[in-house]
């Protein structure tokens, strides 16, 4: 129900240009977040504007619905940056600086999934 809130919240920063979600080739969309129970992934451009309005966004989402991000179990992905700006934006947010690939919800994000190996752990897991 509160992630609905947040949804909301996204949605609108996303349509008024707050923060940039990335755009779908060939398709009129932009994503900017995905939700799965507590988890959210938040999609945009690398922008310092993006993380400072991220930020914003959650804090306002904790005032307004009492939920805090745990920031401690929160990471900053980046695609193509470089490690030293991926951990110069994630450490006023207290976030743990990362890179690909990774698993989320027990699927490689950043593998290329065109080799086998790849697809092992989730082979496995059926």
């Amino acid at each position: 129900m509160a992630m609905e809130g947040l949804n909301v919240m996204m949605k609108a920063a996303t349509e008024r240009g707050v923060f940039d979600g990335i755009r779908i080739p060939n398709a009129n969309i932009s994503v900017s977040h995905l939700f799965y129970a507590d988890d959210a992934l938040f999609i945009g451009d690398w922008s310092r504007k993006n993380i400072s309005n991220l930020a914003r966004i959650l804090r306002c989402f904790h005032v307004v619905s009492g939920l805090k991000v745990n920031f401690t179990k929160s990471k900053v992905f980046d695609i193509g940056a470089l490690h030293s700006e991926v951990c110069s934006w994630a450490a006023p947010l207290g976030c743990a600086p990362s890179s690909l690939p990774f698993t989320y919800l027990g699927v490689p994000i950043g593998e290329n999934m065109n080799r086998k190996t790849a697809w092992r752990s989730i082979i496995d897991k059926f």
